[in-house]
């Protein structure tokens, strides 16, 4: 058998315990290609992406086939502080070094994962990064442009519109988008005239046999309950999602009740009916949402929303917002779920997912023919190979 060749991943946290969209699904990529390319995975010593604090060893480790190099994380991160910091610049004229050192506030800031990609690059048959967003796409992307990948993860916000960002989207080798109103977005607003670019998503399994009796005994759920799975923070909705709940169980004290899972970045939710049940692993989790009688997906900014299409694996419908044009984009491909603009909206919508178990059913079917259709892993990897081989040629 021939060497396989030697891949890079450059992303901003890694490892299991890891949550976050895009890193979980750099994980779930890295793990897979290392059948076909020997995976070194660039990233830091960080866990959440609030502080960056370093809580991970520096060096080296092996995780599920994949190498993992970790490299401190200079400078802590003050969320309030940057979060003052953003809305003053995005509100006014600024300039590149403005934008720059936005960037290094926004971390995480750590300079030698940059200057080892720098000195390494020779070795690496491709290079892929993943988000856009962050210090180590931006400044790896310039130390090793020739031959790379970039998974942007992309949403609507106020940073895309930054100057600094033309410049890094003008680098990657090719583009591997997590869907087509991605996609769309990014062609908007950066010119990829002539490079490969496609919709190589993620492989999406549904585990055969959920325990859904035995998580509503560990945690006591008795009843019909909604799930929200992923970190909860103002930033994903979850304050909206919050005060949307509790106007609704004004005039329906029956609703099901909110079962929130993962980790909190935001003061703990003191109103009636919703109950927080913390971090679960991937097993729990997936006999949560098998069980829930529809998923709430309440991010304005949103990529692809993994958890999303779990639930319609699972045959389980969505509700989300409307704002974001990709989970609308999935319910209206899907015909899987329904969407909110508002408050009146959300009540409306959660009070017929909520009744109707028939149009629940239905939408449950549909979403999981979307997912079988769309979201193979084998079909995913092959899109994925695809852009590898074609950044490896330029």
């Amino acid at each position: 058998m021939p060497a396989r060749p030697a891949l890079a991943v450059v992303v901003q946290r890694y490892g299991p315990d890891v949550t976050g969209g895009s890193e979980s699904l750099a994980r779930a990529v890295a793990e897979r290609l290392a059948a076909l390319y020997r995976v070194t995975v660039l990233t830091t010593c960080a866990r959440d992406y609030v502080s960056w604090r370093n809580e991970l060893p520096a060096g080296t480790e092996w995780m599920a086939g994949v190498e993992v190099r970790r490299f401190p994380v200079e400078d802590e991160r003050d969320l309030e502080e940057f979060n003052r910091f953003s809305e003053a610049l995005y509100g006014r004229p600024h300039g590149r070094d403005e934008e720059l050192d936005w960037l290094r506030r926004q971390g995480p800031y750590v300079p030698a994962l940059v200057r080892e990609l720098d000195a390494s690059r020779e070795r690496f048959h491709a290079v892929m990064f993943f988000t856009y967003l962050y210090y180590p796409t931006f400044w790896g992307l310039r130390a090793a442009p020739g031959r790379s990948v970039l998974v942007p993860t992309t949403h609507d916000e106020p940073p895309l519109r930054f100057g600094i960002y033309r410049e890094m989207f003008a680098l990657p080798r090719a583009f591997a988008f997590l869907t087509p109103a991605e996609e769309a977005l990014v062609r908007a607003r950066f010119p990829l005239t002539g490079r490969p670019a496609t919709v190589a998503g993620i492989g999406v399994d549904a585990p055969p046999s959920p325990d859904r009796a035995g998580f509503r005994a560990r945690h006591g759920v008795a009843g019909a309950y909604v799930l929200y799975a992923g970190r909860i923070d103002a930033g994903k909705g979850c304050a909206e999602m919050l005060d949307f709940y509790e106007r609704y169980r004004i005039d329906h004290a029956r609703a099901p009740e909110l079962l929130l899972i993962g980790n909190l970045a935001m003061p703990s939710p003191a109103v009636k009916g919703v109950r927080y049940l913390g971090y679960l692993p991937e097993e729990e989790k997936a006999a949560a949402l098998a069980g829930a009688d529809f998923v709430l997906c309440p991010g304005p900014y949103e990529s692809l929303s993994i958890v999303l299409l779990e639930a319609f694996a699972l045959g389980v419908p969505g509700l989300v917002n409307a704002r974001s044009a990709v989970l609308q984009d999935h319910c209206r491909r899907a015909n899987g779920g329904l969407y909110y603009e508002g408050a009146d909206e959300f009540a409306e919508a959660f009070r017929l997912l909520s009744h109707d178990a028939e149009l629940r059913r239905a939408m449950g079917e549909n979403g999981r023919q979307y997912v079988r259709e769309n979201y193979r892993w084998e079909a995913v990897l092959a899109r994925y190979r695809e852009l590898i081989e074609a950044a490896a040629a330029a």
